[in-house]
């Protein structure tokens, strides 16, 4: 079987039901009992072409024998071997069946990341959920407990992030009763974060550390996109949790990552740009991007000309079309039709009547 994905592909090949895999496929066998359970005795050989009857494969474990080539097989080598397939079509094959007789993708995890670095720290927060707990706050906008967990995002009742101006004196922000979102680079180091405020009475919607910009210079949710062959590109973070949201309802899209650019731009340049990061991500496997960013006007001609630059480098790149748009727009200006599903409403736009939430913490926690 093949290198990094074998977990995966034997988790998937424990799902299989042999006996089920055999009647789908038209497979001549007999029903025998063995010292080991139910059998299933073959007619044909897939290697040595022997029709007599001569191969036993356990239905429970798929493991068998060929007695006259002596072939030793496994679910994954018999099934290979009757197919006469590569292992590309193969795994294709034995994922298809295996959705089929009821299994599902696993959701895609976060990879493991430092909080703090030698020269940023997060203000004083919770991790969320919290003790099984989410926020309200999140909670209302469909960023369920696992949502916040796969990004990190935390609480901050009351904390602070202390610095120097350009004077060199001390400035203290205040991070009350604001989300925390970290911003990682492609190693899962902490290089900068966002403050959002959710009473909706704070003079500024977000704060951001002074001297940490992550604007233009790296991927939000980049580093969950390590070794993906695809990835999904939204603007801001909520933007890009809501992308998540949808891509997990959906199984065959569950091994797409979303990430973000922090506005309708997709910087180059130099190595600190973020097409320098997404060359980077090519080199471990990346294949495919999908651009979902805002549909006016001014949003997809940026989209449309991020997604030529990225095709001229080897990826294969396209932006999300809504239907409605499809017939008004040049077909020889796109590159592709994007596959992805609305993802409902965006999670940063909410019912502006709704209360200010504000006070204790246990308030705040549903």
């Amino acid at each position: 079987m093949m290198g990094g994905r074998n977990d995966e592909l034997q988790e998937i090949l424990e799902t299989i039901d042999m006996e089920s895999w055999l009647d789908q496929e038209g497979v001549r066998y007999k029903i025998v009992r063995g010292s080991s359970g139910r059998q299933a005795n073959l007619k044909e050989c897939p290697c040595c072409g022997n029709d007599k009857f001569k191969v036993y494969i356990g239905l429970d474990t798929g493991l068998g024998n060929c007695f006259v080539c002596e072939e030793k097989y496994n679910k994954w080598k018999f099934i290979k071997s009757y197919l006469g397939t590569n292992n590309k079509s193969a795994i294709e094959h034995i994922k298809t069946v295996a959705r089929e007789q009821g299994w599902r993708p696993p959701k895609r995890q976060s990879m493991a990341v430092e909080l703090s670095s030698a020269d940023l720290s997060l203000p004083a927060s919770i991790p969320m959920p919290h003790n099984g707990r989410n926020l309200k706050y999140l909670d209302n906008r469909g960023i369920t407990g696992s949502i916040a967990s796969y990004f990190d995002l935390r609480f901050s009742h009351r904390g602070k992030f202390d610095y120097l101006d350009d004077d060199g004196h001390p400035v203290t922000q205040d991070y009350s009763n604001r989300i925390i979102i970290p911003v990682f680079d492609l190693a899962g180091q902490l290089v900068s974060f966002q403050g959002r405020d959710i009473t909706d009475t704070a003079d500024k919607k977000y704060l951001f550390p002074p001297g940490f910009a992550s604007t233009g210079t790296h991927l939000y949710n980049g580093h969950n996109a390590r070794g993906a062959r695809r990835i999904c590109i939204g603007e801001g973070v909520f933007d890009v949790a809501a992308i998540k949201i949808a891509l997990d309802e959906e199984m065959a899209l569950r091994d797409i990552v979303p990430i973000g650019t922090f506005g309708k731009h997709l910087s180059q340049g130099d190595e600190d740009s973020q097409l320098a990061k997404l060359m980077l991500l090519k080199t471990q496997g990346l294949e495919e991007v999908t651009f979902l960013w805002d549909g006016e006007p001014a949003a997809i001609d940026a989209a449309i000309e991020s997604a030529l630059m990225l095709h001229k480098v080897g990826l294969r790149a396209m932006r999300h079309s809504p239907r409605r748009e499809r017939s008004k727009r040049n077909t020889e200006r796109r590159t592709a039709q994007g596959v992805l599903p609305g993802s409902g409403r965006e999670p940063d736009n909410h019912d502006p009547n709704a209360p200010a939430q504000k006070g204790c913490l246990g308030n705040l926690i549903k």
